[in-house]
């Protein structure tokens, strides 16, 4: 088991047998003579001044509110960074005030970003300007390619030692894993890439390895599931947040660029939502939320698949990648998780039923066979009873499209239909009779094996 050890919370308390009689007098006074507001202005303090470094550090993103250079301006920023954990640092050790100590420093974290973003401007002035113009609104130039590359590197090796001391103050067993998830997406933000399909390519794998190191960091480490590991994992998210805001806001999005946005908020609510408890108001807002964007990720994944597959497979493509996510959002949620199940099959039966009747064709109906099938072998197997019952539909709806199309195809005479209705009933009859006794038993037993699945 690990243990989890502030390194700036005193480990050893003062003996109370060694204070004098007037200390425990002066701290009787001040703990009956205290209002609830000077209790609580501590905490209002920190809170005012987060909120102020944090508009000052992000407004350094967009230029026009100050008359010196860029180089200059960003010296400024980069200092600032330099500074909040410098005076974290002094807080912790000299004060021996750790809740203000982390907060100084967890603030030196979300700059880091800020300042990534600014060089990376300064990397796409310098070498890849060509392609995609860049806003005035947020231009960010050195005009010299050997001062561009000397700031990056001197920055990155200001800023490597901040995201180390960091994730060593809010989680140190897992600092050195934390800091090289998050200098990989600050890396993201220094590449000289600005297409937004490019961007998209970038950000959801990016998602996707967070989202996976964090359950890991989670489900190993306790340190990762106490709040200033949950602050740290939530922080891994920040450098794909400005990722793609800056493209989503300084440049002209396609449907990749906005369906891998909307999968990587996707995953975020995901994380967050299991950070809070089963019953937390905030987390049904975040979970049905997501169940909200699961129909937008499937309308942007057809939008895309238009140029890239079958016109007609577009539909039930869609429809399984809504249903999936849907799926997967009703294995974790707490409040009605047959809601979100049920949601995802009829995701499924309109996709694909829909999609046959609309479009028709004989592979179409042995698209719906062979995935019907599958559904139903997979519910069988996860003792599903909706996703078995839907898959059974599913495969029903491709067979009665063959039949239908058969009975079309071949001009059946009257009187050979009218024998060929007799023969089965007769033949379906005789079933019944030497069969019909097995019949309720078997019944019995196929509903029995239904009740225990889950639906």
């Amino acid at each position: 088991m690990n243990q989890y050890s502030d390194p700036w919370r005193p480990t050893t308390m003062p003996d109370a047998s060694t204070a004098s009689d007037n200390d425990h007098i002066s701290t009787h006074q001040v703990i009956t003579t205290s209002t609830p507001l000077m209790q609580r202005l501590p905490q209002l303090l920190r809170m005012a001044g987060a909120t102020a470094l944090l508009v000052a550090m992000y407004s350094f993103l967009v230029q026009g509110w100050q008359d010196s250079n860029d180089l200059l301006r960003y010296a400024m920023l980069l200092g600032h960074s330099v500074l909040l954990c410098g005076l974290g640092l002094a807080s912790g050790h000299w004060l021996r005030e750790p809740r203000g100590a982390r907060l100084l420093t967890s603030l030196a974290l979300v700059s880091v970003p800020a300042n990534f973003t600014i060089l990376g401007a300064f990397v796409y002035a310098s070498v890849g300007a060509g392609s995609v113009p860049y806003p005035g609104v947020a231009q960010w130039q050195l005009h010299s390619t050997g001062l561009t590359a000397a700031t990056v590197t001197a920055a990155s090796l200001m800023l490597v030692p901040v995201v180390l001391l960091g994730f060593r103050v809010l989680a140190r067993p897992l600092s050195g894993r934390l800091t090289l998830l998050f200098l990989a997406g600050n890396i993201a933000l220094l590449l000289p890439v600005r297409d937004p399909a490019l961007i998209g390519a970038i950000a959801l794998p990016l998602a996707l390895l967070t989202l996976l190191q964090n359950e890991r960091n989670r489900d190993e480490h306790l340190c990762a599931r106490t709040p200033d590991g949950i602050t740290a994992r939530l922080m891994q998210y920040l450098p794909l947040a400005v990722l793609l805001g800056r493209s989503l806001w300084l440049y002209e999005a396609d449907a990749f660029l906005l369906t891998a946005g909307l999968l990587s908020v996707f995953l975020a609510m995901r994380q967050l939502s299991l950070l809070l408890p089963g019953q937390s108001i905030l987390r049904g807002l975040l979970e049905v939320s997501s169940g909200a964007l699961t129909p937008l990720i499937g309308i942007g994944i057809g939008i895309l698949l238009d140029t890239w597959v079958v016109n007609e497979l577009i539909l039930p493509t869609c429809s399984l990648v809504t249903a999936a996510l849907l799926w997967e959002l009703s294995r974790r949620v707490e409040m009605a998780p047959s809601l979100y199940r049920s949601l995802a099959m009829l995701a499924l039966l309109a996709g694909f039923v829909g999609n046959l009747y609309l479009f028709g064709g004989v592979d179409i109906a042995l698209y719906c066979i062979g995935t019907g099938v599958a559904l139903a072998v997979f519910g069988q197997q996860r003792q599903q009873l909706a996703l078995f019952g839907t898959g059974l539909l599913i495969a029903a709806s491709g067979l009665l499209y063959l039949l239908l199309r058969l009975l079309a195809e071949f001009d059946l005479g009257g009187w050979l239909s009218l024998a060929l209705i007799g023969m089965l009933a007769i033949v379906l009859g005789s079933l019944l009779e030497t069969r019909g006794g097995r019949l309720r038993p078997a019944l019995g037993r196929l509903h029995q094996r239904f009740a225990n699945w889950e639906v």
